[in-house]
């Protein structure tokens, strides 16, 4: 994907920081750096909020991106947080957010995780095995608390993942197959510190079809609405997960936000949804489409060279910085911000590789750029995502990225 100046100017990122904004940080860059803007998170959050239903809550997935300006932004907002470990409760309550617009998930969860989740009396636990759920109950048992919970479904259906990242369905470490649930139900409601008051299913990441989401979405609350007419399940709250992507190659669009909430609408026109929504709240966990548009990765040329007619730019950050293009298999756009910064016209193609002893450590084996010499500084778009968290900063004893914020 070829960026030229005025390309550049229609990507979210550089929409609101114009390129000459970032000179300040080209003409003193030392190192591999994370550069975010809370103008485009609060551009991302302000677009939703437009464009769904207010029968949706949000709740930001941390595990995207757990900065703490950016999370102490996201709290500002109006969002409540998704966590998934210990550290992640701690650093939401640390950014501001209260108990009460807290959730835990993951099918991994300690004992540890579980007692300071009760102590705190969280929003809700979202449980993923019959023993986790027994484990709740008799910690929340000592200490005397009825813990609201809800079940996490492994369902028959899903949005379709282009790159597999939660898995889809089929078998599963995430929820409980849909056969279980009834039995599941029966147990829980059996238990006295317990209260299963709905249900969370998230089986599908990175969608840019809304009709995909639409559909996952009204298949998530048709499948509440069974469990609350069928098994007595007094469905309270429905977590439907996130799964909002973000483009990264040229053949990638940005969702339709517009006719996803045009979609939503006219379904809640139906009269047993309606009725049946009135009484329910509803979130999405929104963590890369919040996040992902935010952050570019910048990174220096070291070294340019050719080996079998195939130029080579080889840089100062690689995978142990930013991961995702190897381990998705996946591709980021790579701009050269001094070459359009310079305004150079010629181009070609390049091998963008970093330092590391290892061919894993490559960003793109044939991105088009501008003219490329030792001394330009590149950047990584949509890398606020699964970027610095997902990294691998202590791979070959490299200096870790650091991150800086433009606004």
């Amino acid at each position: 994907m070829f960026f030229n100046k005025s390309d550049i100017g229609k990507h979210r990122f550089f929409k609101i920081n114009k390129l000459e904004s970032l000179k300040p940080f080209i003409d003193n860059y030392k190192s591999p750096f994370y550069l975010y803007s809370k103008k485009v998170i609060e551009h991302q959050y302000e677009l939703f909020r437009k464009n769904i239903p207010g029968n949706f809550n949000v709740f930001y997935a941390q595990k995207s991106n757990p900065n703490k300006e950016i999370l102490k932004f996201i709290h500002g907002l109006g969002a409540g947080c998704d966590t998934a470990s210990l550290m992640e409760m701690k650093n939401a309550m640390d950014a501001g957010f209260d108990n009460l617009h807290l959730m835990l998930t993951g099918p991994g969860k300690t004992e540890e995780e579980l007692k300071f989740a009760i102590s705190e009396k969280i929003l809700s636990i979202n449980v993923e095995s019959f023993q986790e759920l027994e484990l709740i109950n008799t910690i929340a048992k000592q200490t005397d608390i009825k813990q609201d919970i809800l079940v996490r479904i492994n369902p028959p259906f899903d949005s379709s993942e282009k790159n597999r990242i939660i898995g889809g369905s089929g078998i599963s470490k995430f929820g409980i197959d849909l056969d279980q649930i009834p039995e599941f139900i029966e147990l829980a409601q059996s238990m006295s510190n317990v209260n299963l008051n709905g249900i969370h299913i998230f089986n599908s990441s990175q969608i840019l079809d809304h009709n995909k989401i639409l559909q996952n979405t009204k298949d998530v609350i048709n499948t509440a609405i069974h469990f609350n007419e069928h098994n007595d399940l007094k469905v309270k709250r429905i977590d439907l997960g996130g799964g909002f992507g973000i483009p990264y190659s040229e053949d990638e669009s940005e969702m339709d936000i517009n006719s996803l909430g045009e979609g939503l609408n006219e379904f809640f026109k139906e009269e047993k949804i309606r009725k049946f929504s009135e009484k329910v709240e509803m979130y999405f966990e929104l963590g890369r489409y919040l996040s992902g548009l935010c952050g570019i990765y910048l990174t220096k040329v070291l070294y340019t060279k050719i080996s079998r007619g195939k130029n080579i730019a080889v840089t100062d950050g690689g995978v142990h910085h930013l991961v995702r293009p190897a381990l998705i298999g996946q591709n980021h756009p790579i701009v050269n911000l001094t070459a359009l910064l310079e305004e150079r016209t010629s181009k070609g193609n390049y091998l963008i590789a970093g330092p590391l002893c290892t061919s894993l450590d490559e960003f793109d084996d044939n991105a088009e750029l501008p003219e490329t010499k030792p001394g330009d500084i590149l950047a990584i778009l949509n890398a606020g995502a699964y970027g610095f968290t997902e990294s691998m900063p202590d791979f070959l004893s490299h200096k870790k990225a650091y991150e800086e914020f433009i606004n």
